[in-house]
C-alpha cells in the first residue's frame, strides 16, 4: 500500500473510528475490549492517541458477521437499531388500534333479535341493541313467535315443521350477516313482505309476495301471507339465494317463489292448495339440491309431494277442474308432483288432507306424514313408495270408529296395499300409479339435469 493509500484508509481518532463503525465511541472501546476491535497506538499507553486502518476494520467485522455461533447484536450499525425502533414504535400503536377497531367491528355484528311492540331490535352476541326498525304495525306478532321461527326449520314436535320468519346470516358472502325479517301480524293481514338489512341496519331491499290472478271466474286479491322462508346456495356460486312460501289470506294459491341475494325474483310457481314443509335434498346426487315441498291440493284434497330442479321454476300446478286452473299460468316445470292416497278415517275427520313433514332419512329415503290420518310414508330418492306405516293415534281412531260402524274396513297387508298403489304421479297429461317425471324433464333438453 502506497503512502498517500494508507492515509486515506487511516482514521486517526475514536471520533473517526466510531463515525466510520456507525457507532458511538464507547461502543468502539467496548468492542477492542471484549472482540479484538483492530486499534493501534502511538505508544503502548491505554491512554495515548488510537488510530486504525479501513482495511484492517473491514476484515475484522467481514470475520465477526460471518460466525454463526457468536452474536451479530454487538456490530449491528446504529442506524439499523434506530430504524428498528422506529418500526416498533410505528406497528405496536396500528396493532393495537387492529385489535380494538376489530373489537368494535365483532360488537357491531348482529347474532340475534328481539321483538317489542311494534319495533324489531338487533342484538349483538354479548347482548347488546345494535339497531331497531320500526315496522308501524300496531298488532306485530310478538318476541315468542319469531323466537320460534327464528334462523332454521324446526321441528317443535311431530306432526308441525315452523319454517323461519326471520335469519340472521352472511347471504353475499362479503363476511358480514344481512338480516331477512317477514313481516307477521297477529290478525294475519298486513303481511306478505320480506326486508333485507345490512349489518348496520340500512333498508337493502324488500320484495312483496303475491300477485293477482283469476282463478276459473274468480280474482283472486294480492293478500297473501308469507308461511315461511328459508336460503340455501342453490347454485354453488357463494350467494345464498331466499326460498319464500306464500299463500293468500283465505283463498287457496300458495306462492313459492325464488330470490337471489339481491333480493330479484328468479322464478315462482303456484299451487291450488297449501304448502306446508320444505326442504333442499340432493335427490339425483348430481351436487345440487333439489328444492322438495309437501303440503295438499284443494281440488283433489289430498297431501301431495312436490319436486323441483331449483334452475327451472316457474308455471302452476297440475289440475283438472277450472276452479283451480289459472289460465295466466303456463304449466308447472316440477320434476314431481306426487298425490297421496286418502283413508276412510281421514276421510271422516276432514275434508282435506296434506302431507305434513318432511324428513331426509339417512338411507336416502323420505319420510312423509299425513296431516290429518298420521301416517308415515317411505319414499326412495327417485320417489317409489318402500313402506307405509299406520301411527298408533291411526290405530286407535280407526278401531274406534269400527266400533262404531263408521268405517268398515280392516287394518291388515291389504290395507296398507291399497295405500301404496293409491299413490299417483302427474306425466305431464294424466295421473298414473306408476312413478314417473313429468313429460318436462322426460321429453325435452333440460334431461340432462336428471340422473
Amino acid at each position: 500500500m502506497s503512502s498517500g493509500q494508507k492515509k486515506k484508509s487511516l482514521l486517526s481518532s475514536w471520533k473517526e473510528i466510531a463515525a466510520y463503525l456507525d457507532c458511538d465511541e464507547r461502543t468502539c472501546r467496548r468492542w477492542e475490549k471484549k472482540h479484538g476491535l483492530p486499534i493501534n497506538r502511538i505508544d503502548k499507553n491505554s491512554t495515548a492517541r488510537v488510530y486504525a486502518f479501513r482495511n484492517e476494520l473491514d476484515k475484522w467485522l467481514s470475520e465477526r458477521t460471518s460466525d454463526k455461533t457468536k452474536s451479530i447484536s454487538f456490530i449491528l450499525p446504529k442506524s439499523i437499531i434506530s430504524k428498528f425502533l422506529l418500526f416498533l414504535l410505528l406497528t405496536i400503536p396500528l396493532f393495537l388500534i387492529f385489535l380494538f377497531t376489530t373489537r368494535i367491528v365483532k360488537d357491531r355484528i348482529p347474532a340475534d333479535f328481539k321483538v317489542e311492540g311494534s319495533t324489531l331490535f338487533i342484538i349483538n352476541k354479548r347482548g347488546r341493541y345494535l339497531w331497531s326498525f320500526y315496522t308501524g304495525i300496531e298488532n306485530l306478532i310478538g318476541d315468542e313467535h319469531y323466537k320460534k321461527h327464528f334462523q332454521y326449520r324446526r321441528r317443535i314436535n311431530t306432526i308441525v315443521s315452523y319454517l323461519p320468519h326471520i335469519i340472521i346470516k352472511d347471504i353475499t358472502n362479503d363476511k358480514k350477516p344481512e338480516v331477512l325479517f317477514s313481516i307477521q301480524t297477529q290478525d294475519e293481514f298486513d303481511e306478505g313482505k320480506l326486508i333485507c338489512f345490512d349489518y348496520k341496519g340500512n333498508l337493502v331491499w324488500d320484495f312483496k309476495t303475491g300477485k293477482e290472478l283469476t282463478y276459473g271466474e274468480k280474482a283472486i286479491s294480492q293478500d297473501y301471507r308469507i308461511r315461511g322462508f328459508d336460503v340455501s346456495d342453490l347454485n354453488g356460486d357463494g350467494n345464498f339465494e331466499i326460498v319464500i312460501i306464500a299463500s293468500h289470506q283465505y283463498r287457496f294459491p300458495t306462492q313459492l317463489v325464488i330470490l337471489n341475494s339481491q333480493g330479484q325474483r328468479l322464478g315462482e310457481y303456484w299451487n291450488s292448495g297449501r304448502f306446508s314443509d320444505l326442504q333442499f335434498i340432493d335427490l339425483n346426487k348430481d351436487g345440487r339440491a333439489e328444492i322438495v315441498l309437501s303440503g295438499c291440493n284443494n281440488e283433489y284434497r289430498k297431501g301431495c309431494l312436490i319436486v323441483f330442479d331449483t334452475a327451472h321454476i316457474r308455471g302452476g300446478s297440475p289440475q283438472n277442474t277450472e276452479e283451480f286452473i289459472c289460465k295466466e299460468l303456463e304449466p308447472g316445470t316440477e320434476k314431481y308432483y306426487i298425490l297421496f292416497p286418502r283413508t276412510d278415517l281421514d276421510l271422516l275427520e276432514a275434508k282435506v288432507e296434506a302431507i305434513s313433514t318432511i324428513d331426509d332419512l339417512e338411507n336416502h329415503r323420505l319420510l312423509l306424514l299425513s296431516l290429518v290420518g298420521r301416517i308415515l310414508f317411505e319414499l326412495s330418492y327417485d320417489l317409489e313408495i318402500q313402506s307405509i306405516t299406520l301411527s298408533h293415534i291411526f290405530q286407535q281412531k280407526h278401531g274406534l270408529a269400527h266400533l262404531e260402524g263408521k268405517i268398515k274396513s280392516e287394518l291388515n297387508e291389504e290395507y296398507e296395499e291399497n295405500l301404496k298403489k293409491g299413490l299417483l304421479y302427474y306425466d305431464g297429461e294424466k295421473w298414473i300409479s306408476t312413478p314417473t317425471m313429468t313429460s318436462y324433464w322426460k321429453n325435452t333438453a333440460l334431461n340432462g339435469f336428471v340422473a
